[in-house]
């Protein structure tokens, strides 16, 4: 009589070792993109990997640190639904496969373009691809708020120009209007808040308080940190999803009102104890903030905060308590990480490792010499840091002007500039400046977030040809800009100007418009092998002072006319051409 011996289970349908392969498998895999693989060349020097990469540019900026305790609060998250993770099956999707398939490409472009918000957005992607390919769309369900918090882990600068700037000057034009309502005479100009003159008193303008709303120093780059706070505060809390979104939303007006109560702080300090105490000393160029100036600070977090925790009182302030307890209640029993399709799971799981590995070899494959090319502009006989700019043109004669200590505080390390003011014999005068980058990425800021903190408000902007006079022909962008006065009670002059910009890459590539300019950026290092050195060329125009409704059209017309006629002729004496670049570029060895 013989005895039948039952065949071993397949490794493939052994539900423990999958989910070790699982447990282990997907973690080595995001170390070795993330966390060991040389990707971008933060310092310049050497590429490090994205993670040791993001986590020394973040530790040395006081506003972006927050953003270091955001992972930690994911895998917090995370844990506060582990008992719910842990009853539900491994039962992936095919459709995975594209979100991992988006993050690897992230990965490539941001390796390949020698920038690191690709990789953040990789990082996103990738995450997001293994959780539906592997474990599905339950568990993707599950850790999607998780998920989308882990985004406030990585500096969203390029947010600062389109959301926080613009909120400076009406942030210095709120406190303006509460102290005058107080009974402390004030106005502003852009993001300047200053005290008013007082003839009887013979005090002229700012001489009892002058504060400037400065980017480094703002409060309103909390902003980003207090949209983060009410985020998890919403997630908490709140139950309903209108609820949560309507605390969201209300981070910015929240980061605003702290930023006044800041200012009035600042102002009351200055009043009593002098500006030394209350804003703090300058040292050469550089502003020390006092121990005051720091503590003011932290009344932007305080009125938020306050803020946030009224309105959840408001919106569900009876079912709060309840909200809260509801996060890591333990579920009944079952069972534990469910793997219903073995099979299909393992050929997942291969394709979750196996694709970030292709791709890497990819990358090994990629040529990443990293050389930023020559500028497209001529620089100095005499500095060849500096742009060049013409002394004389035509009926036009120039004067040199250097840059300001203010512009020294706000560009990034490494930019140059060279300005000239021109003249005409018949008097019209045009301010020319050409802007050389940086090193670093995002060197050159817009004159669309610059001006209106220095008090200047934008009428239009328009894209327009220009024609120059050796037959090229290029866009460049025209504003409209102008900013009111009210030299005594009820009467308000206007000046009003034009200002025209462009930029122009290394190769002979221009465009007029500043988010234009970043997407070549990366297009351009990317499929054609050029990490361009920008330049900007700025043209302001000012026309004369005049009564507010009172305006004559024909001055701007004239300028606008003038001023092209002028730059025509001007543009050529230090735009090069891409024979010239490419003849200079050889030379230097800087050629692509």
């Amino acid at each position: 009589m013989s005895t039948l011996t039952p065949s071993p289970t397949p490794f493939y349908e052994q539900t423990q070792m999958l989910r070790r392969a699982v447990l282990w498998g997907l973690p080595v895999v995001l170390v070795l993109l993330f966390l060991v693989w040389p990707y971008q060349q933060w310092d310049h020097e050497r590429r490090e990997s994205i993670l040791i990469g993001w986590g020394r540019w973040v530790s040395k900026r006081a506003d972006w640190q927050f953003c270091l305790l955001v992972p930690w609060l994911v895998g917090w998250l995370v844990w506060l639904r582990r008992d719910e993770l842990y009853r539900l099956p491994l039962k992936g999707k095919w459709q995975g496969l594209l979100l991992l398939g988006l993050g690897l490409f992230f990965f490539w472009v941001g390796y390949k373009a020698n920038t690191g918000y690709p990789g953040f957005l990789a990082v996103q992607f990738v995450l997001a691809g293994f959780i539906m390919l592997v474990a599905g769309a339950a568990w993707m369900r599950t850790l999607f708020f998780a998920w989308l918090f882990l985004f406030f882990t990585w500096p969203m600068q390029p947010l600062e120009d389109s959301l926080a700037s613009p909120l400076r000057p009406r942030t210095a034009a709120m406190a303006a209007a509460v102290l005058n309502a107080v009974g402390v005479p004030a106005i502003n100009e852009g993001s300047a808040l200053q005290s008013a003159p007082d003839a009887e008193k013979g005090l002229q303008i700012g001489d009892v308080f002058s504060l400037d709303v400065d980017a480094k120093c703002s409060g309103i780059n909390s902003l980003f940190a207090l949209m983060m706070i009410s985020a998890l505060l919403g997630y908490l809390a709140l139950k309903r999803p209108r609820s949560r979104l309507l605390l969201f939303a209300c981070a910015v007006p929240l980061a605003v009102a702290g930023n006044v109560v800041r200012l009035l702080l600042l102002v009351a300090g200055t009043k009593q104890f002098g500006a030394d105490f209350a804003v703090g000393r300058h040292i050469q160029d550089h502003q020390e903030m006092s121990p005051y100036h720091t503590f003011a600070g932290f009344a932007v977090f305080g009125i938020a905060l306050a803020g946030m925790f009224a309105l959840c009182w408001l919106l569900e302030g009876r079912e709060m308590k309840a909200n809260l307890k509801r996060h890591g209640k333990p579920l009944a029993a079952g069972e534990a990480c469910a793997i219903p399709e073995p099979r299909r799971t393992l050929a997942r799981l291969l394709a979750a490792l196996g694709l970030p590995l292709l791709v890497l070899g990819i990358c090994m494959g990629t040529d990443i010499s990293f050389h930023v090319a020559a500028p497209g502009v001529k620089l100095r006989s005499d500095d060849s840091r500096l742009p060049y700019l013409p002394l004389s043109m035509g009926d036009y004669q120039g004067r040199e002007f250097d840059m300001t200590a203010d512009e020294k505080n706000l560009l990034d390390e490494g930019v140059r500039l060279a300005r000239n003011v021109y003249a005409s014999a018949a008097g019209r005068q045009l301010m020319t400046t050409v802007i050389l980058s940086g090193y670093e990425k995002r060197s050159l800021h817009r004159p669309e977030v610059c001006l209106p903190n220095q008090g200047w408000t934008v009428t239009d902007r328009t894209q327009i040809p220009l024609q120059m006079k050796d037959g090229r022909e290029i866009t460049i962008m025209m504003m409209r800009i102008f900013r009111d006065t009210e030299p005594q009670p009820g009467v308000k002059n206007r000046t009003r100007a034009i200002n025209f910009y462009w930029y122009i890459g290394s190769d002979g590539t221009t465009c007029a418009d500043h988010y234009e300019h970043v997407f070549l950026s990366y297009y351009d290092a990317v499929f054609r092998n050029i990490q361009h050195r920008w330049a900007m060329a700025s043209i302001y125009v000012p026309l004369p002072e005049q009564r507010v409704g009172q305006e004559d059209p024909m001055q701007e017309l004239s300028a606008a006319e003038d001023a092209r006629e002028f730059l025509a002729q001007l543009a050529p004496t230090f735009m090069l051409t891409k024979e010239e670049w490419l003849k200079g570029a050889q030379a230097a060895g800087k050629a692509p």
